[in-house]
């Protein structure tokens, strides 16, 4: 029973992140329910979803200070997840998304080539069909 509530979890958190780049009601949703998430249940993968969240927001931000305390947050968040669970192929996808995309002056890029060199080291191996399809996605891009 608790693999069946863990993946819905995921199921329902993957939707908020696919529409929280382009919504920042989403990425709001995104930031609560993963928050929630991990309050009550300490993994990690929880704490990456929040992370994701607070970067989307800093996106939707229209006062530059918010944007970079966004950022800071989504980074400190995502690096501590990953510190806790570096083995975690969607957590290490996160950090790739969010290291290509941000802009450079920023200087979060030291992990893409460590990051996209685990992902398709781990893919096959990936029993997570839905994360398989998002990651074979993202990469086509």
């Amino acid at each position: 029973m608790c693999n069946i509530i863990f993946a819905q979890n995921l199921k329902e958190l993957r939707n908020y992140l696919f529409k929280g780049e382009k919504s920042s009601v989403a990425a709001i949703q995104l930031i609560e329910k993963s928050e929630a998430l991990f309050k009550q249940n300490k993994l990690p993968i929880y704490q990456g979803f929040y992370s994701v969240g607070q970067f989307f927001m800093a996106k939707h931000a229209a006062n530059p200070f918010k944007k970079l305390s966004y950022f800071k947050e989504g980074k400190k968040s995502l690096n501590h997840a990953i510190n806790s669970d570096s083995k975690n192929l969607e957590l290490r996808l996160f950090r790739l998304m969010i290291q290509e995309q941000a802009p450079a002056f920023l200087n979060y890029t030291d992990n893409i080539k460590e990051d996209r060199s685990f992902i398709l080291k781990k893919y096959e191996n990936e029993t997570d069909e839905h994360l398989k399809i998002f990651i074979k996605k993202y990469l086509k891009k």
